[in-house]
C-alpha cells in the first residue's frame, strides 16, 4: 500500500494511470452529509500493483489538494469509481470515468451498501455520542483494511452496453447537475419539521437533495437526511419550509401519462384538455373522469371501454408488448433493457406500467439536460424534479423571455404544462 503525499508521488501515479485502468473508492469527512456540504477525506485507489491512498482531509496523512487529485483522476486510463454521482460534486472530472454503482446494479439489481463496512469501526464512536465528521477519527490503516474487500465484492467489469452507457454518461451526470443547486430553506422551520436533518443545513441555509437512480424503472427516488423530497406533504405545512431567493416557479405536465401513452401507442390526442375529452366519452364530470382514466390505464382496461378508440389502441399495445417481452426476456425502452426477471410476478399490465415509468424518466432526463444547458448563467436555479413537475427558483427581475423559452423546452415534445408561482413551496 502506498500513501501518496508528495508531488513526486503524484506525478508517478499520474504517469501510471495514463495507460492503466484503476478503481477508485472515495470517502468524505462526514459520509452522512451530502458531498456538497462536506469535504473529501481520502480516496483508496486500486491499481495492478496494489492500493494507493490519496489523502485530502484525513488527519493521518499530509493533504493533497483537490487539484492534485484531479490531475490523477483526469488521466487517460480507464477509471471505475464508486459513487460517481457524488464525486462529480467534489472533483472536476472530464474523461474516462465509469460508475461502479451502475454496473453493479445492472448486473445484480441491487445497490451497494456503503455503511456496512464502516459500521464496526464507527459503532464505538457513536456509542460515545459522536455524530459528526467520524471518518476523521478512524485510523487510516483501519479504513483501508475494511475498504479493500469492497473492490472484489462489488466490482466486476461489465460490457459497456448501451444501457450502461446511458446510466454512466447521461443519467448519473444529469441528476448530479440538478443536485448542485440545492434549495433554500427557512432554517428554523426546517429543523423544527425535520430535527434529524438539522446537520444537513449548509451555513447559508441550503439543503441538497439526493436522487437515487437505482430503481427497476429508473424513476429516481429523492431522499436525504431523513427528508423524502419526492413526496413532500402538500397539506401539513411541510412545504412552507422551502423559500425562494426570488420567486418559485413550478411547471407541471398536464395529463402527462395519458399523453405519453398516446405517443407510445401512436394515437393522436386533442391539444385541448385530455381529461375533458375523456369525460365527454365517459359521460361524467372531469373529476370523475380522472379517476376512471387512471384506473383503466394502471389497473387494466375492461372490454366495455374498448369501444373508446384510445383505450382500444392502448389495450392492443399492452397485449403486443407482453408477447414481445416474454419472447425477449426483457423490456426494451428507448435507452435501456430491463430484465423481465427484475419485475416481481410480471403480467401484461404490470410490464406496461413499468414501461410507462421508464419512458417517462428517460424523456424527462432529455428535457432536463436541455433545461440545464439553457439556464446556465441566467440566475435560474433548478431546485427539484419530481416525476411530472420541475421547480425553479427564479430572480424577480428575470427577463420574461427566458421563462417563455424555458416553457417551450419543457413542452417541446408536445406535453403542455401548467405553471404556478409562489414565495415558498407551500404556496404554489
Amino acid at each position: 500500500m502506498n500513501i501518496v503525499e508528495s508531488i513526486e508521488e503524484v506525478n508517478q501515479l499520474k504517469e501510471k494511470l495514463e495507460t492503466e485502468a484503476s478503481i477508485w473508492y472515495p470517502l468524505w469527512v462526514d459520509n452522512s452529509k451530502h458531498p456538497l456540504n462536506t469535504s473529501l477525506s481520502l480516496v483508496v485507489v486500486r491499481c495492478s500493483d496494489g492500493l494507493y491512498i490519496l489523502p485530502h482531509k484525513h488527519t493521518d496523512a499530509l493533504a493533497l489538494s483537490n487539484e492534485q487529485i484531479e490531475t490523477i483522476l483526469n488521466t487517460n486510463g480507464q477509471k471505475w469509481i464508486f459513487q460517481k454521482k457524488k464525486i462529480l460534486h467534489t472533483l472536476n472530472v472530464s474523461v474516462n470515468l465509469y460508475d461502479v454503482d451502475s454496473a453493479y446494479f445492472r448486473k445484480e439489481a441491487k445497490v451497494i451498501d456503503y455503511e456496512a463496512p464502516l459500521n464496526p469501526l464507527l459503532s464505538t464512536l457513536t456509542h460515545k455520542g459522536y455524530r459528526d465528521d467520524l471518518i476523521q477519527s478512524l485510523p487510516l490503516m483501519k479504513i483501508v483494511e475494511v475498504i479493500q474487500p469492497q473492490f472484489g465484492k462489488y466490482f466486476h467489469k461489465e460490457p459497456y452496453t448501451t444501457t450502461l452507457k446511458w446510466y454512466n454518461e447521461v443519467f448519473i451526470p444529469t441528476l448530479s447537475d440538478i443536485e448542485q443547486f440545492g434549495i433554500r430553506v427557512d432554517g428554523k422551520k426546517f429543523t423544527d419539521r425535520w430535527p434529524q436533518a438539522s446537520k444537513q443545513l449548509s451555513p447559508d441555509n441550503l439543503v441538497f437533495t439526493e436522487y437515487n437512480p437505482f430503481t427497476v424503472t429508473g424513476r429516481p427516488s429523492n431522499r436525504h437526511g431523513g427528508v423524502n423530497y419526492a413526496a413532500l406533504n402538500k397539506t401539513d405545512g411541510s412545504r412552507e419550509c422551502f423559500v425562494s431567493d426570488g420567486i418559485f416557479l413550478q411547471m407541471d405536465y398536464n395529463a402527462y401519462h395519458p399523453r405519453l401513452i398516446g405517443k407510445l401507442v401512436n394515437f393522436e390526442l386533442p391539444t385541448t384538455s385530455v381529461h375533458e375529452w375523456l369525460a365527454e366519452q365517459y359521460g361524467c364530470s372531469v373529476d370523475e373522469s380522472k379517476g376512471i382514466t387512471f384506473q383503466l390505464l394502471y389497473g387494466g382496461i375492461d372490454d366495455d371501454f374498448r369501444q373508446i378508440p384510445y383505450f382500444n389502441a392502448v389495450a392492443d399495445y399492452i397485449d403486443t408488448l407482453w408477447i414481445d417481452v416474454q419472447k425477449k426476456g426483457y423490456l426494451q425502452t428507448p435507452h435501456r433493457e430491463i430484465p423481465l426477471s427484475w419485475i416481481e410476478q410480471p403480467n401484461a399490465q404490470k410490464v406496461f406500467n413499468y414501461l410507462l415509468q421508464a419512458v417517462e424518466t428517460e424523456m424527462n432526463i432529455e428535457v432536463m439536460r436541455k433545461i440545464l444547458d439553457y439556464i446556465k448563467g441566467s440566475g435560474i436555479n433548478f431546485c427539484l424534479y419530481t416525476y411530472d413537475s420541475f421547480l425553479f427558483d427564479v430572480p424577480t427581475d428575470i427577463d420574461k423571455s427566458l421563462i417563455r423559452g424555458l416553457k417551450e423546452i419543457i413542452e417541446g415534445s408536445g406535453f403542455p404544462v401548467k405553471a404556478s408561482w409562489g414565495l415558498d413551496y407551500g404556496k404554489l
